[in-house]
């Protein structure tokens, strides 16, 4: 494969411009420390867990880059192997990657319905879930595949979208599955009650069916709630949190827009406490989900407003991008979690992805620029900067074993993932 580094910049000063637990059961039992599995990390939150990154003196080096088909779909990574979810013509498919070379291990191909919405790109958008046994991906028309880990067979499919007569909204089916135990649970915004939809991980028979909600492009978590794991879900207009055995609705509360809007951050979690973002003047909530019903800890429409990069939270302080991509609003801020007060902000800084390593945060912007930033409450302190190959950096990044997984568009049929070293 190709190795050449990209260009890189030096580090800049604060007055410079410049993204629970929700450990899930299966995925855990096939993943090694450092690894990837699932969107946002192993806890679901963009904390990349036993992982550092140390400030580059020198580019960082691409080790390497493979070719790729449409869409937005993050990677997931687990025991040295690579998952790229994407489409070809009418072919949406899953690669088993080496994560040393890029060479392809296995592919499993399934028929591409998606026709497009908002978007030109009529690839995938969810990232795959790794477990031990087995791969699952989520297609853009709705369409649920299982996957052997080990081979690349396809088990079991199912239509979601088209069973339970759900629309595609703006950008197709976006949500990533989310598993506990031996249940995947899917943000489906069907019809009958079918706003989130529970399969068995082995047959994908369905479980149970909830909440007559469409589905939003955020993906549920787990949380732990006076000793009893519940699932959050935040869909289109509500944030909704369940019992993930039977699919009984505990709590509903408010949140969303209505009009061209979308619910896309996924929520984080602290203990009993719930943070919730989105653009749109919707803004954020911190809620005591622990509370019957759960109630705000603080909410605003104006500290953080995320249009859909997902916050982290190091220590006391959140680290989120607030505003929209497309209006070019994208700003860096970090805010205590207790009470959401603004410690500092980076207007100009455009629509990026954050994955938090110990005390540092790496951001990947939408137009393809590194920063690594110290996780400082005091003032933005940038440690490195480079600058990616030309393109479009609206994937999740993956982060493992000193690695960075990013995925660029090159056009609406065409993209490429790099694998950096930034060990």
């Amino acid at each position: 494969m190709n190795q050449h580094p990209f260009r890189c910049q030096k580090p800049v000063s604060f007055v410079h411009a410049m993204i629970v637990v929700a450990l899930t059961m299966g995925a855990a039992r096939f993943t090694t420390a450092g690894d990837w599995p699932q969107i946002l990390g192993p806890h679901r939150d963009g904390q990349a867990v036993g992982e550092s990154i140390e400030a580059w003196k020198t580019p960082p080096a691409i080790r390497w880059r493979v070719t790729c088909g449409a869409g937005y779909s993050g990677v997931a990574v687990a025991k040295d192997h690579v998952f790229l979810w994407h489409r070809e013509r009418d072919s949406e498919l899953l690669d088993c990657l080496s994560s040393a070379d890029g060479r392809r291990v296995w592919r499993a191909e399934f028929p591409a319905v998606y026709r497009g919405g908002v978007d030109a790109d009529r690839g995938p958008r969810s990232v795959p879930l790794v477990t031990d046994e087995r791969v699952f991906v989520y297609g853009a028309a709705g369409d649920l595949h299982a996957v052997s880990t080990t081979q690349g067979k396809p088990l079991w499919s199912r239509q979601l979208r088209s069973d339970y007569d759900a629309d595609d909204g703006y950008f197709g089916a976006g949500g990533s599955p989310l598993l506990v135990g031996q249940s995947l649970i899917v943000p489906v915004g069907g019809e009958r009650n079918a706003g989130l939809v529970a399969v068995d991980v082995r047959d994908g028979k369905t479980l149970w069916t909830a909440v007559n909600q469409e589905a939003a492009y955020a993906s549920p978590i787990t949380m732990e709630i006076n000793g009893e794991t519940r699932v959050v879900a935040v869909l289109r207009l509500k944030i909704v949190l369940l019992d993930p055995a039977s699919g009984e609705v505990l709590s509903e509360l408010e949140f969303g827009k209505r009009g061209p809007t979308v619910n896309a951050a996924t929520p984080l979690v602290r203990q009993d406490e719930l943070f919730v973002t989105a653009a749109y003047g919707v803004g954020c909530r911190m809620l005591d989900m622990s509370a019957n019903p759960p109630s705000d800890l603080w909410n605003s429409r104006d500290v953080i407003s995320s249009q859909y990069a997902t916050p982290v939270r190091i220590g006391e302080s959140l680290f989120a991008i607030t505003g929209r991509e497309d209006y070019g609003t994208g700003e860096l801020l970090c805010a205590r979690w207790a009470d959401g007060t603004v410690n500092w902000n980076q207007p100009g800084f455009g629509t990026a992805h954050l994955i938090g390593a110990g005390e540092r945060v790496l951001a990947q912007s939408v137009g393809g620029r590194l920063v690594l930033f110290a996780a400082e409450s005091n003032e933005f302190l940038s440690l490195a900067e480079a600058e990616l190959p030309a393109g479009i950096y609206r994937s999740l990044p993956a982060f493992a074993g000193g690695t960075l997984f990013c995925r660029r568009t090159i056009s609406a049929t065409e993209g490429e993932l790099l694998a950096i070293e930034l060990k």
